[in-house]
């Protein structure tokens, strides 16, 4: 009987062990088979079988047998991204000791193996590991030192891509350090030149002068030069990363030949969405380049002939009436019957879709036209209902003079575009009539409501026809359903749908539960959430314009709706407005750095001007409301001021006045309890008001 509670012992440690996966003490002995498996897999099968073996659990030991496996199998074994999702979190939370023996495992393969794996693992490692915080100066100046020689070595043996890859690791982390790191004093184009760019060849790539420019040098890539087409997906990747510094610093050849590139892998990937986010919120003038780049895509990917799809080649230089004469060649365009497969169907209603999403970016209008042409040969080369959709909403976009001269120049076309034309100059024409005074019945907008058609427009349209105060609440349980039911972050409708909202149930019983409703979509839509990496962002509305619409719902909801504001929703409407705040001190510091650039027009760097002021004082205006309600609001300040002080120089006026607002221990608990680097700027922002506020005798 003594011997039953060891026995019982020993079956629970042999239970734990099944269940963790720990059937021997090595544990790379376990998973060495299956790992081996995976790395010769594709990514799908690779997660499976890295997630049966609970790979995620021992990352340390999965990258040791990684290493020690493609160390001896050089051609067969390939690290994917489901490898990579496991390192990335692995490197992310090392501390030094860790992060230290990590790099020499890394470094020693380096050394040693001749394949792209190690590379990779190690471009991880620089990308996620936190190599500039506190006590991982020595291992910084490892990487520093061990580098230029893993790069050389694989430039000497042909290895070009995996030698410019690790190099734009080792710049990225350069700069990073030159700009955050606390020893600043090197120079970085000269550490560059000594230590990296040792080979002559490697002084004539295209790729290696592509990143060394980003030392600051870059007059070597002022004229055209051709890019081998083996670099040419890293150096697109490298492009969109750095497109604002790269527009401004590649020829325009080159510019269109990578983002072309970057059109075609997001188009394969289904990731233009994205894509289309990231060059609309950049802050550079890129209407010609991505004219060029969408036609050079659309008949790579599609495999479209010249015949078939016109590029506009001289039209930077063109004038609107010229481009617009364009039309008859395209609608005479002779179109090779072609059979559309359902994925290429798919894939091109994105592409049509893309284009109607940055057309707009352009500030003139002769681009416009042009992408509007560009969609209207599309559609007659894929003869399609959905294409010919796109094309109308595109068409609906240009002014109505315009479509009138298009419809003059088109006379004895093709009858679709013809009739796409006289549909969108219609359409345009009744957006532009007064709307005349309606007051609609609860059955009719219930029913409309309840409709799967509605679109978020006409939702909007159709509730501002509702004046009588019985009829709101009647259909209160239908606009809410709606709101719910909406795909949401899509478009800025949503937002103009929420300010309605709150007008019409503010200062009613049903005022809180509607700016519940407006405030919880806001905040699952990801409305404020604009501060993130570019291209993640998850509407396809301008900043700006986010931002515009975002503060007048946060001035509309103090207005209509202020006893639920300041009785139920105080913090929430605190972190919503800190976040429209910390967004507007970005959209201004992007602005700033887009007009230092010298790469806009005079007409775009006053926009931006204009623009930012505009963003500067709404946000201010925002702070005057709060004042109004000071004893609500003054202790919930200090943590804004907090969030915003890093950056507080892009929004003094605001923090100025946040300031005030603010109670009296703010100061104190502000200038004692912010990480190091807020508490030094909130100490010299402090000084710029004291001073601002002395009395002038």
């Amino acid at each position: 009987m003594g011997d039953a509670p060891e026995k019982k012992r020993r079956k629970l440690t042999t239970a734990l062990k099944e269940a963790i996966g720990a059937h021997s003490q090595k544990p790379e002995e376990n998973i060495e088979k299956p790992i081996a498996l995976a790395l010769i897999s594709d990514n799908k099968s690779a997660q499976d079988i890295l997630n049966k073996c609970q790979a995620s659990r021992r990352p340390q030991a999965v990258l040791e047998v990684v290493l020690k496996i493609c160390k001896e199998k050089k051609s067969e074994a390939h690290v994917d991204d489901a490898f990579l999702s496991i390192f990335r979190k692995h490197f992310a939370i090392l501390g030094v000791d860790s992060a230290i023996a990590c790099w020499k495992l890394i470094e020693d393969h380096l050394n040693e193996s001749e394949s792209s794996n190690e590379i990779t693992i190690a471009n991880e490692f620089i990308g996620t590991s936190n190599l500039l915080g506190h006590g991982f100066g020595k291992l910084l100046q490892t990487i520093k030192s061990g580098l230029p020689s893993v790069i050389v070595k694989a430039w000497k043996q042909s290895r070009k891509v995996d030698s410019l890859s690790i190099a734009y690791s080792l710049m990225s982390l350069i700069l990073a350090e030159n700009a955050y790191g606390d020893n600043q004093s090197d120079s970085v184009s000269e550490y560059w030149t000594k230590e990296v760019i040792t080979e002559k060849s490697m002084k004539k790539d295209y790729g290696m002068r592509m990143i060394s420019s980003m030392t600051g040098d870059e007059t070597a890539l002022e004229s055209a030069s051709e890019i081998q087409e083996d670099q040419l997906e890293l150096l697109s990747k490298i492009f969109m990363n750095h497109l604002e510094f790269f527009i401004g610093t590649l020829h325009e050849s080159n510019c269109t030949q990578l983002l072309s590139k970057v059109i075609e892998s997001h188009l394969e990937k289904k990731e233009l969405k994205s894509l289309a986010t990231r060059l609309r919120t950049s802050e550079v003038r890129i209407s010609p380049i991505l004219y060029n780049a969408v036609v050079t895509a659309a008949r790579s990917f599609f495999e479209i002939s010249d015949a078939e799809m016109i590029l506009l080649a001289n039209l930077e230089t063109m004038k609107s009436k010229e481009v617009m004469k364009q039309l008859p060649t395209i609608s005479e365009i002779i179109v090779t019957p072609r059979k559309t497969s359902n994925k290429k169907s798919m894939k091109l209603e994105d592409l049509h879709d893309f284009i109607f999403k940055v057309s707009d970016k352009s500030e003139d209008l002769k681009y416009s036209i042009a992408f509007s042409l560009l969609s209207i040969n599309l559609s007659i080369v894929f003869d399609e209902s959905k294409n010919w959709k796109i094309t109308g909403k595109l068409l609906r976009d240009l002014p109505e003079e315009s479509l009138e001269k298009l419809l003059k120049i088109g006379k004895g076309s093709n009858e679709k575009v013809l009739d796409v034309l006289k549909e969108a100059k219609k359409s345009v024409e009744e957006r532009h009539t007064q709307r005349k005074f309606t007051n609609k019945t609860a059955s009719e907008v219930i029913e409309q409501l309840e409709s799967e058609e509605l679109s978020v427009e006409n939702a909007v349209m159709l509730l501002q026809d509702v004046h009588s105060v019985e009829t709101r609440k009647e259909i209160f349980d239908s606009v809410v359903k709606y709101v719910e039911d909406m795909a949401g972050g899509e478009s800025l409708n949503e937002l103009k749908l929420f300010n309605v909202l709150i007008e019409m149930y503010g200062g009613t019983p049903l005022e809180s539960l509607a700016l519940q409703i407006v405030f919880s979509r806001i905040a699952a839509d990801g409305w404020t959430e604009l501060d993130k990496t570019p291209g993640t962002e998850k509407t396809d509305e301008s900043w700006f314009t986010v931002l515009v619409e975002m503060i007048v719902l946060l001035e509309t909801a103090m207005k209509s709706a202020k006893n639920s504001v300041i009785k139920s929703f105080t913090a929430l409407y605190c972190q919503l407005f800190s976040q429209v705040l910390k967004n507007s001190q970005r959209f201004v510091r992007n602005s700033l750095n887009a007009v230092a650039s010298r790469t806009l027009s005079p007409e775009m760097e006053m926009q931006f001007v204009l623009r930012r002021h505009k963003l500067i004082q709404d946000v201010a205006r925002l702070v005057d409301a709060m004042k109004r309600n000071e004893s609500y609001f003054s202790m919930l300040t200090a943590s804004i001021i907090g969030e915003a002080v890093f950056h507080g120089a892009d929004s003094l006026l605001a923090l100025a006045k946040l300031h005030s607002l603010a109670d009296k221990n703010a100061s104190g608990l502000l200038a004692t309890n912010l990480p190091v680097v807020e508490r030094t700027r909130y100490k010299k922002f402090l000084s710029t008001i004291t001073r601002a506020s002395k009395r002038v005798y």
